[in-house]
């Protein structure tokens, strides 16, 4: 794999995680984003920076092992690009094999109770979350999670660079918003079997159900999902 294919996929990684580090700093910070929250409870700046030391972290694992990933592994997960309907094809399978290992993995840590409490239970500390924090997560958790766009990668014989990237983009920008504790989008509400910001937030709210990520079928299909009013969680 050429250096600057490389270095090109880490600075977008980084450009996009530093957006989000703005972007939250923005809805602790404005009151702008306030008529478009989710909850009432106010978000806390010092948590900001309490949780960014772990969330430079997982953001320096992301980078380290895509990195290395592509470098060592290209003749396996990188193919050539050969038109915008195989990368559109490519992209959609990738994203929904990921999904689906995302569910299975997010549903046992709630459901495994050591998981839980040694683990995923950092995660769970946001209770109104931020962009940012999709990223503070316990740094087994994270690594454990990455291996569900590979699986889709490998299982389709590789991918082109054009849609690892665009993989890359989308997995990232929509943790930021599912995070960000705002209200979906139209474009992102109205989307077929879109997993809306609402969907995720009452997953952080209620500490249950919920579990997938970018498809909410899979919550349907296994009867995960909220339904109704239920009182917030306390830590």
């Amino acid at each position: 794999m050429p250096n600057n294919v490389v270095l090109s996929t880490l600075v977008l990684l980084l450009v996009i995680n530093l957006i989000g580090f703005l972007y939250s700093y923005l809805i602790i910070k404005t009151d702008f984003f306030k008529q478009f929250k989710l909850q009432n409870r106010p978000h806390r700046i010092k948590d900001f920076y309490k949780r960014a030391p772990l969330i430079c972290m997982n953001i320096s694992i992301l980078m380290l092992i895509t990195g290395l990933g592509l470098y060592y592994f290209s003749d396996y997960i990188i193919k050539d690009f050969n038109s915008v309907w195989i990368l559109i094809f490519e992209v959609i399978v990738v994203l929904i094999i990921d999904d689906i290992y995302f569910y299975l993995w997010h549903r046992l840590m709630h459901e495994n109770k050591f998981l839980y409490k040694k683990i995923h239970k950092v995660h769970h500390r946001s209770i109104t979350p931020f962009p940012s924090e999709y990223l503070y997560v316990h740094p087994i958790e994270w690594m454990v999670g990455m291996i569900g766009p590979f699986i889709g990668i490998v299982l389709l014989g590789g991918v082109s660079v054009y849609s690892f990237w665009m993989i890359l983009i989308i997995r990232n920008i929509h943790e930021l918003d599912i995070h960000s504790g705002l209200k979906s989008s139209y474009i992102t509400r109205y989307f077929p079997f879109s997993g809306t910001n609402e969907h995720h937030d009452m997953h952080h709210a209620y500490l249950n159900g919920n579990y997938a990520s970018a498809f909410s079928f899979w919550d349907r299909i296994f009867k995960t999902v909220i339904k109704g009013d239920r009182k917030f969680h306390k830590l």
